[in-house]
């Protein structure tokens, strides 16, 4: 769900990300197949640290990673991925991340 709700200072807004297995699983497929056309590195960016859509997105990237024994994976949260883009973004051949991720990252 998402919405407002209330006024004054009672007033607040919410979103609420949501994944399902299967969806995490082809996106992670794809880019897996992508890195293997490329330099054979994946780097997923997510938030795990605090959000459990991105914990789910995390353990389902690494089990697809070992159907790909040849392509490196690394993890990344986004808000370093953010400042490692801008500084040095030779490192990377294919991000991985969720809509609202990559939305951040291709705005650098």
């Amino acid at each position: 769900p998402k919405g407002r709700e209330g006024s004054g200072q009672y007033e607040k807004a919410f979103d609420t990300e949501v994944y399902h297995r299967f969806e995490i699983e082809r996106i992670a497929r794809i880019a897996f197949e992508s890195a293997r056309k490329r330099r054979h590195k994946v780097t997923s960016i997510d938030k795990a640290n605090v959000l459990q859509s991105s914990i789910l997105w995390r353990e389902i990237v690494n089990e697809i990673a070992t159907e790909y024994p040849d392509v490196e994976l690394a993890h990344m949260y986004i808000d370093n991925a953010t400042m490692q883009l801008i500084k040095d973004p030779s490192q990377f051949d294919v991000l991985l991340c969720s809509n609202l991720f990559g939305d951040i990252l291709s705005d650098e």
